[in-house]
């Protein structure tokens, strides 16, 4: 396990237990709600039981009830009342001498302080703590406030998060890809025959939807199938969508999530763009692009549109009966809850709505879903601080879907569909990985595109073997006629 100093590179070890190398804690930029839920823990250790990081490190650093004790024990040693005493010039160090005794006081340390930064960040944000808590303390808001005040003391985000921070902020992704390749995916798809043509602009069509594909469907080879399916859908229901092309940015989830300040000004940037496109409605098929716009732009500015999930309003379609699905896609599949569409959001029926009105598909649950469902840990820079933790984390969740006998694991997330693959290639599973709009695509096309197109390419390259052949079979029969 990687140690919180390694974890933590940028502060000095020197004299870590000397006052002036220890940080302030900033406190009081937590507003009284905050206050009260740290407060508010009853250290029943009902987190415990579900955590689904403790499940695979079963340190006590890292459960929710142990996260709260820790930070209080930093912020009353920091800002106390007889850490003020402690503090003071005014006071003779007889008198403090005399405290220490008495109230057995200990300045925190910089160790103790990279200790609680390392288990802060050893959670995906995934909200199960909060589904569980009787206090019903809102364990992922507060996790992402403490972070902020980590990253504000100089303290955070973990060394290898820092990469993320970094490209986020230098081209608008968190996988270090250039700006210009966020359509190179759409101009491959339209020379493989996987779609028709190149999404449209919605500069250019003024679309009432706006198609917000997120970065991890744009840029991920792996997960092309997202942006391609989707794109396949509206093209096929005659959606009036567009998208922003090379002019979509990140949501600034990442940040977020590690307690980066810099989401504000990368939210109201995409709040300005937005809102000056006259859309009705944004759509997007990545939960953390949907969750994060959704529920924590409105924290930044206002948007006069309305944000749905793509399977949100492929849901409503249906409903209304604007959407039907004539062909049948004869699979068994289990359904994995991602934790920003289900547990942050509520988005539980609409999946399972469109599975079941797919003739041909069958679901079969697993035994932890909706709001208990595990995480696969892609989320919360987890997966960049933690990899080894993910990994395992996935792996558990794939085996449970393994244990209903479904052939296929199907979520509609980008990012689990990300990080469950991990899962399936470390364990050589046999389950295949699918996102939603595979099925949703084949039930109205009639075929999957990727298969189809994997056809035509055997069927020319077999051609053009059998057309090599048969020129060089002409060839000898000359060659022989003109020896005879």
């Amino acid at each position: 396990m990687t140690t919180a100093e390694e974890k933590i590179s940028d502060v000095s070890p020197e004299k870590t237990d000397s006052k002036q190398d220890v940080r302030q804690i900033p406190i009081h930029n937590l507003d009284i709600k905050r206050l009260i839920e740290l407060d508010a823990c009853t250290r029943c250790g009902e987190c415990l039981s579900w955590c689904p990081v403790y499940d695979q490190d079963s340190k006590e650093g890292i459960v929710p009830r142990r996260k709260v004790i820790d930070f209080l024990k930093i912020a009353r040693a920091q800002n106390g009342f007889l850490a003020k005493i402690m503090k003071s010039e005014n006071v003779r160090e007889s008198f403090k001498k005399v405290i220490r005794a008495l109230f057995c006081y200990q300045e925190v340390t910089e160790e103790q302080i990279k200790e609680f930064v390392a288990n802060l960040y050893e959670c995906s944000t995934c909200g199960q703590c909060e589904v569980v808590c009787p206090a019903h303390i809102d364990t992922v808001n507060l996790w992402e406030d403490l972070r902020r005040l980590i990253v504000s003391a100089g303290y955070g985000p973990l060394e290898p998060q820092k990469a993320l921070r970094k490209s986020v902020i230098t081209f608008d992704n968190p996988w270090q890809q250039p700006r210009s390749g966020r359509t190179k995916w759409s101009r491959r798809a339209k020379k493989d025959n996987l779609i028709i043509e190149e999404p449209r602009e919605i500069i250019k069509s003024k679309g009432k939807v706006l198609l917000f594909f997120g970065c991890t469907a744009s840029y991920d080879a792996n997960v092309k199938q997202v942006a391609i399916n989707t794109v396949n859908i509206l093209e096929a229901l005659n959606i009036d969508y567009g998208v922003l092309g090379k002019d979509e940015k990140c949501c600034g989830s990442v940040l977020l999530r590690m307690g980066d300040p810099e989401h504000k000004r990368l939210f109201q940037e995409n709040i300005d763009q937005f809102n000056g496109l006259g859309i009705e409605t944004l759509i997007s098929s990545c939960a953390g692009c949907f969750k994060t716009i959704m529920q924590d732009y409105p924290k930044v500015g206002k948007l006069n549109f309305e944000v749905l999930h793509t399977v949100e309003y492929l849901a409503r379609l249906l409903k209304k009966g604007k959407l039907t699905f004539p062909h049948p896609v004869n699979r068994i599949c289990t359904y994995h809850d991602p934790c920003h569409l289900g547990r942050a959001t509520g988005g539980f029926d609409a999946p399972r709505l469109i599975m079941n009105s797919i003739p041909g598909l069958k679901l079969i649950e697993m035994p932890r879903n909706k709001e208990y469902s595990r995480c696969c840990g892609a989320g919360g820079g987890l997966k960049s601080g933690y990899p080894d933790i993910q990994n395992k984390m996935a792996q558990r969740r794939v085996k449970e879907a393994e244990e209903t006998g479904a052939k296929e694991l199907v979520s509609c997330c980008p990012f689990c569909y990300q990080g469950l693959q991990v899962g399936i290639s470390s364990l050589a599973s046999d389950i295949v990985i699918k996102d939603m709009s595979a099925y949703i695509a084949e039930s109205l096309l009639g075929y999957d595109v990727f298969e189809r197109a994997d056809e035509d390419a055997a069927a020319k390259k077999k051609k053009k073997e059998e057309a090599q052949l048969s020129g060089e079979d002409e060839k000898k029969f000359k060659e022989a006629d003109s020896d005879g």
